[in-house]
């Protein structure tokens, strides 16, 4: 196909002597395509083609393979690969090559805003199907053609399936997605006639099912009164597994055997309710809560329960509740379930109940099923955790001037520059002034020719409307293309009020944040979504009663000699050398070594074992013996005085605390948190780029810790 205009790609090209273009090709296709046998060998062939016809050098292959066209280009991995390396520096490729427009996105936000990026980055797309390129004006009103083309079969695909599901949940069959446990498909992949039933089948004698597996467990909850955990471990016994064959856990009994189909014989279909749509990820529903592409339907099951039966189990499963001990409150634990451990699991709050103290406890230690086994990892003081966090966290956030500066990298780097926006803007205003000049020019010409056939009313009327409709049509497709520009100028204008907005939070961190309490803190945390993982090893906390010699000099108002030279040594051995009792050859010991290793004890703490091993010889009970008779006939006090004017260390302040792991804290704040517009809010609420930091700092290493460069789109605190 013949260019109107001949593509800047082309231009380039030609003229340059040197290397040929680098090419890329960016292969999507989606599950209704694979279906079809177009996988991603097929379209890699087509493109492949292309590139070596338009003589480019091919320089790799991005893929996305069973990928909806409706994601953005963060979400599709392929995609996203190729947005990072499109920013490293030297460039590695020049161009872009699909398939054809609808490779790109299904919808204007995914089509527009990967092909915008790309040009503000000075690299192009170029496609297979009408060979055309973005460079030029041509070629430009084709991507247009080409981007709501995709976006009106995504919105027939879209309508076709969701009025067949719709059909389908009203009759009560199967509308496809997760089953619920105890039930089955029956008539699997027959066209309109796949319903969901009890799951209860026989094999020779005996029934099995996971309809069967719920019915034993009733049993063992309402008539052995047995807990959850006991009726797990029962289940597993018996061989009555999880649908997946893994074994029970108490959790997973209790969401079966308690969840809405069990207890209702009922599964709702668009259900705006569920746990899902609450988190934004369920039922896509309009301003006033109601589902966008269809009604809420109820479908009745074939109960597994009779309704005496469902209270039974609900007044006893309320017992087994009040068994089960009180949870820590999650605000009184801002980092509840923030802390990663070494073996995998988080870190939950829970309180001592023998001492009241509050502690945060692996989750690994649960086991995942009746007689699993369970993690090794140590229990870690709530109090110290939660200084040090919240420390690191507001001395990170009390640097305005830094934050800022990253701020600003950050909105380029994911929203574009506000420069490239402006200029994207005026270019569509000038196409679409263009265009309405061609519109009224066209409009008056067709008219005059009406007249001039003796055409009236609508048959005139007709005539000048089929003579402008294909400009009316690009009319539309540039106001749509300049609405989605703005809406990305709004989005990076409100990202950078967020960055302003981090001053302000620095000013809290300054003032306010330091004797912040839990309740906040853990609101504050799960804005900034700080995660804190485990580096190393938590110190295992060992109880010890206070040293006796220690509590000598402590009684005493004596500090601890560091040493014995030879000249104090002197003045010592008569003191000791026929002291007390014990002089036999059974307990005889260095002396000098021996009243060292004291000095040494006290200094530490240490048991009396741990010091004898610093004597050439001798036992750790010999040590405390000989300790305890200098002590009681005054020899220890005639020693203490002879080392007078000695280096001396005051007595160690004897506590259980122990130090914390190495610790790794990181976080990231999305913009749109903290936007109170919820115009603004429903505008970003397809965005999920971040500003994200991380501090990777040990727990010894804290002030002072400068900023440094990471990768694009992240900033690292590092020790």
């Amino acid at each position: 196909m013949t260019h109107a205009l001949t593509s800047a790609i082309d231009v380039v090209d030609t003229a340059v002597s040197g290397p040929r273009l680098r090419a890329v090709d960016y292969l999507r296709v989606s599950t209704e395509d694979q279906a079809k046998g177009y996988g991603i060998t097929y379209t890699g062939k087509k493109t492949a083609r292309y590139i070596e016809r338009k003589g480019w050098r091919h320089a790799g292959t991005y893929a996305d393979e069973g990928v909806s066209g409706s994601l953005e280009a963060h979400e599709r991995d392929g995609l996203k690969r190729l947005m990072e390396n499109v920013r490293e520096t030297p460039r590695p490729f020049d161009v872009v090559v699909v398939a054809e427009g609808r490779a790109i996105g299904r919808t204007g936000r995914a089509f527009w805003r990967w092909v915008w990026e790309l040009e503000d980055l000075g690299v192009y797309v170029a496609v297979v199907k009408g060979d055309y390129d973005n460079t030029t004006a041509d070629g430009r009103k084709k991507m247009r053609k080409d981007a709501d083309y995709a976006e009106e079969e995504r919105e027939v695909i879209r309508d076709r399936t969701q009025g067949g599901l719709q059909e389908k949940a009203e009759e009560g069959g199967y509308t496809g997605g997760t089953v619920p446990y105890g039930w089955r498909i029956k008539n699997k992949g027959v066209k309109g006639d796949s319903r969901l039933v009890l799951d209860v089948q026989m094999d020779g004698d005996f029934l099995h099912g996971e309809a069967v597996t719920l019915r034993r467990a009733y049993a063992l909850v309402v008539d052995f009164l047995m807990t959850w955990e006991e009726v797990a471990g029962k289940l597993n016994l018996e061989g009555l597994l999880t649908r997946s064959g893994a074994p029970w856990s108490s959790e997973n009994l209790k969401s079966r055997l308690m969840s809405r189909a069990a207890l209702e014989g009922v599964q709702v279909f668009r259900d705006v309710n569920s746990r899902d749509s609450r988190f934004g990820r369920g039922v896509k529903v309009d301003s006033e809560g109601s589902p966008v592409y269809g009604k809420t339907v109820t479908i009745q099951l074939d109960p597994v329960f009779t309704d005496s039966q469902v209270k039974k189990l609900l007044k006893v499963a309320e017992r087994i509740g009040k068994r089960r001990a009180p949870r820590a409150d999650k605000l009184s634990y801002p980092l509840s379930m923030r802390i990663d451990s070494l073996c995998g699991s988080y870190y939950v709050g829970r309180v001592q109940t023998s001492t009241g103290k509050r502690t945060y406890v692996c989750s690994g230690k649960q086991a995942k099923y009746a007689g699993a086994p369970v993690c090794k990892c140590s229990q870690i003081d709530a109090d110290q955790i939660e200084a040090e966090v919240w420390g690191r966290v507001t001395r990170l956030l009390a640097k305005p001037d830094e934050l800022m500066s990253y701020a600003a990298d950050w909105v380029d780097m994911t929203l574009g520059n506000q420069s490239a926006h402006e200029d994207r803007i005026e270019g569509l205003d000038r196409s679409i002034s263009v265009q309405k000049n061609a519109i009224a020019t066209v409009m008056g010409t067709t008219a005059t020719q009406a007249a001039e056939m003796g055409l009236e009313g609508e048959a005139a009327k007709e005539l000048v409307t089929q003579a402008v409709k294909p400009l009316s049509e690009e009319l539309g497709r540039l106001s749509k293309l300049r609405e989605e520009a703005v809406a990305w100028q709004l989005e990076t204008q409100a990202a950078e009020q967020r960055a302003r907005d981090l001053y302000s939070l620095a000013d809290l961190a300054r003032t306010e944040m330091p004797n912040m309490p839990h309740e906040d803190q853990a609101n504050v945390l799960d804005l900034a979504d700080v995660r804190v993982k485990i580096q190393s090893r938590v110190p295992v906390k060992k109880a010890r009663a206070e040293c006796s010699v220690g509590s000598w000099f402590r009684d005493s108002a004596l500090e601890i000699p560091v040493s014995i030279s030879d000249e104090e040594w002197a003045r010592i051995e008569p003191l000791v050398k026929k002291a007390g009792r014990g002089s036999g050859k059974a307990t005889d010991l260095p002396l000098r070594d021996a009243i060292e290793a004291i000095l040494w004890k006290a200094r530490t703490a240490e048991g009396w074992k741990a010091a004898a091993e610093r004597m050439s010889r001798g036992a750790g009970k010999s040590l405390m013996g000989r300790w305890s008779r200098w002590a009681q006939d005054g020899t220890w006090g005639r020693v203490v005085a002879a080392l007078a004017g000695a280096q001396a260390v005051p007595v160690p302040d004897v506590s259980n605390a122990v130090e914390l792991p190495d610790l790794e804290i990181s976080g990231a704040v999305e913009p749109r948190l903290l936007l109170e517009d919820s115009e603004s809010h429903d505008q970003m609420d397809a965005s999920s780029t971040t500003m994200s930091w991380q501090a990777a700092m040990t727990a010894s290493a804290m002030p002072g810790c400068p900023f440094r460069r990471a990768a694009p789109g992240f900033w690292s605190l590092i020790n």
